[in-house]
């Protein structure tokens, strides 16, 4: 292995890595625009200079290859006036708009500039500016702060694999666009927003929501689909305001999809429920019970279990799943329980080909996998499409939806739920199923709520509650549980992790596994 000296210290690099890898590795700053980890070095900001001994010129860290012997210097007198050149030339034509660009706060432009710009500029012409165009409803661009780093061109070339940013004339003339003024169709085209140093390319739903340095951050993980992408969750006041990804090689590196990102505009939609509803109208928590658990209690005593059925949900959590089907089985009685899931098509792994190829699954819900492991199956019962139409016959007198909607599956499933004597839904939004309910449970998201996902390659995350359920709210499975207390059984779970203790030591492949020791990057079943 090559060794290399650094401001002093000799370091023992890996063959083919580069001056600026070796020293971000080793917690030695050298500031860069244009280098990011996942893409071609371009070698086009210059920000990254450093001097290397018997070399007569100064070299750029990113697309220097380190050697045996090799001694760096990044914070000599002659590097330092360098990129105080540097940030001079890139800030005489960018504006002085700090005070209203959403990356405030988030720019490296800013950062450099506080650390090697002057106090003062030198250049009195009047500033080049360029005209704005249109990308599309997700993403907005400022062209007059671009500093043509040109990491979303070769994002969008190498990553997600379209041929959609090109930089067009010359000099001072240059500007980053679409070809032939096209709005941007990738589905990860927002990723740009984070790669982007400065604020040319920021995010139309977030912008002007708030400040970066005002916001809780959350690691948890999208419910969009059944991949289990880490994202950041950030909020203010309780709302949340916006997904960006967060770093997980085993998952989704450190990109996501703009479908991911905007799932949060779900959380506060107009169709949110957060009231509990008996016979369309308000009702305390344990009235809501008592109208739910009597029927049950009644059908229970004159032996008729069968004559439940519950339903689950491939969006809720493994800890809500485990619960509903313990609920089922073993408080009820009933075999006739299932959920309305995805399907599982493909388990593929994180590699270098477009995004589109391995970043995008057919299952749009979170947590197949789970749902199934948490035995949430018919097995010997009715599965969805049964359920609704023994309901349809009279055969089932009561169910109980949990965080879906059966009714949707079909023209004839409403009319069929209709007859239902009793039908209690547990829902995060107005479903409807939920309009015919006779009794609902208003249920916290995927952001509000602890828990763990299984995503469809059975890795095992955290979900971690971003905001406070909002109005009366809450988990499945804690509705599940004061059911069961009203049924009889003395269950005492206090939080989502003691429920997943429990599914650790009940559940075949989740054997070993705690929620305190689940890793950031997850668990992978079986390991």
């Amino acid at each position: 292995m090559p060794k290399v000296t650094i401001n002093g210290r000799e370091l023992e690099a890996q063959q083919g890595q580069t001056v600026l890898q070796l020293a971000l590795d080793n917690g030695i700053d050298i500031p860069h625009f244009c280098y990011h980890p996942r893409l071609k070095v371009a070698g086009n900001c210059r920000m990254c200079l450093v001097e290397i001994d018997k070399v007569p010129k100064l070299q750029i860290a990113c697309g220097t290859q380190v050697a045996d012997g090799m001694v760096v210097h990044t914070d000599t007198e002659r590097v330092l006036k360098a990129r105080r050149a540097v940030m001079e030339f890139l800030l005489l034509n960018h504006p002085l708009d700090c005070p209203i660009c959403d990356q405030c706060g988030e720019c490296r432009l800013q950062d450099y500039s506080f650390e090697y710009g002057r106090g003062q500029s030198r250049f009195r012409e009047d500033k080049h500016t360029w005209p704005k165009y249109d990308l599309g409803p997700l993403i907005e661009p400022e062209p007059n702060r671009c500093i043509h780093c040109t990491r979303c061109i070769r994002y969008l070339r190498d990553v997600a694999g379209v041929e959609e940013f090109g930089l067009f004339e010359r000099g001072c003339h240059a500007v980053v666009g679409t070809y032939v003024e096209r709005e941007l169709t990738s589905p990860f085209q927002m990723n740009v927003i984070e790669l982007c140093p400065v604020g040319a390319l920021t995010s139309k739903p977030y912008r002007f929501k708030g400040r970066s340095w005002l916001q809780d951050q959350t690691r948890t993980v999208c419910p969009g689909c059944s991949i289990g992408c880490n994202v950041t969750a950030w909020s203010l006041r309780g709302e949340l305001l916006r997904f960006t990804p967060a770093e997980n090689e085993s998952v989704n590196r450190c990109w996501l999809c703009d479908a991911g990102r905007m799932w949060i505009g779900r959380v506060h939609a107009d169709d949110r429920l957060d009231a509990i509803t008996v016979r369309g109208a308000g009702a305390s928590f344990e009235q809501a019970l008592d109208e739910a658990s009597a029927p049950l209690q009644a059908l229970i005593d004159e032996g008729r279990p069968g004559a439940i059925g519950v339903i689950g949900s491939a969006h809720l959590t493994n800890e809500d799943n485990y619960l509903i089907a313990k609920l089922a089985r073993e408080v009820i009685g009933t075999e006739h329980i299932s959920f309305l899931g995805g399907q599982n098509t493909r388990s593929i792994e994180p590699s270098d080909k477009p995004l589109t190829e391995w970043l995008i699954s057919d299952d749009k819900t979170p947590n197949t996998r789970g749902a199934r492991d948490m035995k949430v199956v018919s097995g010997r019962g009715l599965d969805v499409k049964g359920m609704v139409a023994a309901a349809g016959r009279g055969e089932l007198k009561a169910l109980l939806v949990f965080g879906d909607d059966p009714a949707s599956i079909g023209e004839d499933a409403a009319s069929a739920l209709a007859k239902l004597d009793t039908l209690l839904v547990t829902s995060a939004w107005q479903t409807r199923t939920a309009e015919l309910a006779r009794v609902v449970f208003p249920e916290a998201t995927a952001a509000e709520k602890e828990g763990t996902f299984t995503s469809e390659r059975g890795r095992v995350q955290r979900v971690r509650a971003a905001i406070p359920p909002v109005g009366e709210s809450r988990p499945a499975w804690q509705i599940a549980q004061a059911l069961a207390i009203r049924l009889g059984r003395k269950w005492n779970y206090s939080t989502a992790a003691a429920v997943f203790d429990e599914i650790a030591g009940e559940v075949s492949g989740y054997h070993g596994l705690s929620h305190a020791s689940i890793p950031p990057e997850g668990s992978p079943l079986g390991m």
